[in-house]
């Protein structure tokens, strides 16, 4: 037994000199690269060591595992990028996003534009805005479906008037009436541009608009609660063309057209000439008389120019008019009435007269008359005239200032009616060898010079042996000057028809 166990011992001791010799031979012999691959093939244990299939199909799990978890988000929440009326909703839920624009219409505000660089603003709370849910933000996140996102991740999504909001209408109309655009005190309305006599330089100026800042209230009203629906910042009234602007301005063609046609009005100057004095008339007169019809054409008012020649026919007018007048006996008298002088044609007058007003005319000229006299100077009889004096039975003739005839007449008798008519007439005619006729009477007459139209007139009167005195009042004519024969035939050689023939008392 001992022997056995010392050999089995001795063998086992062999053994183990023998392992250990070979162990050593290992690490002798080490071979580094095959060390390398050992290690790279325990690292394809695992999921590398998986079948591409089954590594493809891990993935496509985790990848729906996540997809389907943001899909479940945005179930829940809108898109990113999503604006709903100016609000951003990205990645917010329906209830999130309802209570921001409830919190964002309460701090609303608009502010108003006005000229003159003016500004106003409204509150939410003046005007009673107030958010309406009525589903529409709702139904917005129902469009956008979750499993649909990736596609639209990087995109934006823009909602406009997709939210209901409302006012208070008696609130916003009281807000709306109370602004200061519609202050009277400060409200200045539009004024047309207009032409402006200027007496100083005798034209017409234009004056430029004024385009004020009165608004068109109803057509602004529903704008500005529309801007107030959409809450925009801010509502321009010029931008929105709201104001009352002027029709015309001072480049119209209307104002520039009618300006230059007052101009040329006023330009007209007419000289009246009265040969001892002249009348003149001017643009500062004219210019009273002119008016702009609605569609600016000028207009001449007829009626003011027949007014102005009829006041000249006043004052020029000579036809029966009371003359203070010195006989050729010296004596100072007034006389009136009978058909010599001067006489306007008033319509003719007035017609020419618009015509060179309307022509601009500058001229001197005499009047339209439908009447004349021997001379247009202040004193109209001139120096060559018949006065016959009825109180004195007297009559002269002055011709060029000169008397050629003076002579003792019979007038017109007195006690039955007859008497010579008073006034100032001028001679209608002359004519020889006349038979004058009445009532009861036929005479015949060498000279006849008749200057009225009832045939009272000049002639001699073969039939008288004297005159003058008082033979008028009893054996008197019928209203004619009986005129010795050389005297009448002296006249009737130096007269002519127009001439004045002066009877006084």
């Amino acid at each position: 037994m001992s022997e056995n166990k010392n050999e089995n011992t001795e063998i086992i001791e062999v053994k183990s000199e023998t392992e250990g010799t070979q162990e050593s031979e290992v690490h002798d012999h080490f071979d580094e690269k095959e060390f390398v691959r050992n290690r790279r093939g325990e690292r394809k244990k695992g999921f590398f060591a998986w079948s591409i299939r089954k590594r493809i199909g891990v993935i496509v799990a985790i990848f729906a595992v996540v997809y389907g978890m943001i899909s479940v988000f945005f179930y829940f929440h809108y898109y990113p990028g999503t604006t709903i009326n100016g609000y951003e909703c990205g990645f917010k839920s329906v209830e999130k996003v309802t209570e921001i624009i409830s919190e964002g219409v309460s701090t609303y505000e608009i502010r108003i534009t006005e000229r003159d660089d003016q500004e106003e603003t409204i509150t939410a709370s003046q005007v009673g805005l107030a958010f309406v849910d009525d589903g529409k933000v709702e139904a917005i996140k129902e469009e956008q479906k979750p499993y649909a996102w990736a596609i639209y991740f990087l995109s934006d999504w823009e909602y406009a008037d997709s939210i209901t909001l409302d006012v208070d209408e008696e609130s916003y109309e009281n807000t709306y009436n109370a602004l200061s655009a519609f202050d009277e005190n400060l409200v200045v309305a539009p004024v047309d541009a207009y032409s402006e006599y200027n007496k100083e330089t005798n034209t017409y100026d234009i004056i430029e608009e004024i385009y004020g800042n009165k608004v068109k209230k109803k057509k602004f009203y529903d704008i500005l609660r529309q801007a107030i629906i959409e809450q925009k910042s801010s509502v321009d009234i010029e931008e929105e063309e709201c104001y009352k602007n002027p029709t015309y301005t001072k480049d119209s063609e209307e104002i520039v057209s009618s300006n230059e046609t007052l101009n040329k009005y006023v330009s007209t100057d007419i000289v009246y000439d009265f040969e001892d004095r002249t009348q003149e008339l001017t643009g500062k007169t004219i210019h009273k008389w002119l008016t702009l019809t609605d569609d600016f054409k000028v207009k001449l008012n007829e009626e003011k120019v027949a007014d102005y020649v009829a006041k000249m026919a006043e004052k020029y007018d000579t036809v029966g008019v009371e003359r203070s007048f010195t006989s050729i006996a010296g004596n100072n008298i007034t006389v009136s009435g009978g058909t010599y002088g001067w006489k306007i044609d008033q319509e003719a007058e007035t017609a020419k007269l618009i015509k060179q007003i309307k022509k601009g005319k500058q001229t001197t000229r005499e009047l339209e008359y439908e009447h004349i006299a021997k001379s247009r100077a202040e004193n109209d009889l001139g120096d060559t005239y018949v006065e016959v004096d009825l109180s004195s039975q007297h009559m002269w003739f002055y011709k060029n200032g000169e008397i050629l005839v003076s002579t003792d007449v019979v007038t017109g008798n007195t006690s039955n009616g007859h008497g010579t008519p008073t006034g100032v007439y001028y001679i209608l005619y002359k004519t020889t060898n006349y038979t004058l006729t009445g009532d009861d009477y036929s005479s015949f007459v060498n000279y006849w010079m008749p200057f009225t139209q009832s045939g009272v007139g000049i002639h001699d009167s073969s039939w008288r042996s004297s005159y003058g005195g008082s033979i008028y009042t009893y054996n008197g004519s019928h209203g004619c000057v009986n005129t010795p024969y050389s005297a009448v035939q002296t006249i009737y050689n130096n007269i002519q028809s127009t001439y004045p023939v002066v009877v006084h008392w």
